[in-house]
């Protein structure tokens, strides 16, 4: 089961926002590279903070994954790393799993306010949104599976679970045993 929820805001204006810009959500300007708009400094009650290349609401209880909220830059449907922008896009990246039911408001609380922000719209399961009801859906659905398989949201037991890795999903093409089998022959002999 997918257990995050990823919400992307795709900027529809002819001025993208760059890096410089969106650091405003930490409530500072950028030492180096001074903001050409002040919009994202209205998101700086949210409480986001420079986490490496991205942003992130760090979580204040002993509860729950480390980071309740995260926000990627994007370019081109991708998680900009280490670019200064002009962005096209950010997400918004909750995992309903890690986290305590209760935080789901802390996201519906960044969702209303970069909603509010001028020239973006909101696309959910690739589904543009005007509000917060799909979202909201999904995390219950998310929540009553792991409460039917007796883990819950937020708690010790949920953190140890592993997300499933499909990249790393078991080649069928693959016989690692049987090469290595055949090489360990040939040394012997």
């Amino acid at each position: 089961m997918e257990n995050d929820i990823l919400i992307d805001f795709k900027f529809t204006g002819r001025d993208k926002p760059r890096f410089s810009e969106l650091f405003l959500i930490t409530g500072q300007e950028h030492p180096k590279f001074p903001a050409r708009n002040k919009i994202f400094a209205q998101l700086e009650p949210l409480g986001f903070e420079q986490l490496e290349d991205f942003f992130g609401i760090l979580n204040g209880e002993e509860t729950g994954d480390d980071v309740l909220v995260w926000l990627f830059p994007m370019i081109n449907g991708e998680e900009a790393l280490q670019s200064s922008g002009p962005f096209d896009a950010i997400r918004l990246s909750y995992s309903v799993l890690r986290n305590d039911p209760a935080n789901i408001s802390l996201l519906q609380e960044c969702f209303d306010a970069i909603l509010q922000l001028p020239d973006i719209t909101a696309d959910f399961d690739n589904n543009t949104i005007k509000d917060f009801a799909p979202i909201q859906q999904k995390a219950d659905e998310i929540i009553a599976y792991w409460r039917q398989n007796q883990v819950e949201p937020g708690s010790a037991q949920s953190l140890l679970i592993e997300e499933e890795e499909e990249d790393w999903e078991e080649d069928e093409d693959w016989e690692e045993e049987a090469d290595w089998e055949e090489d360990d022959e040939k040394e012997v002999n």
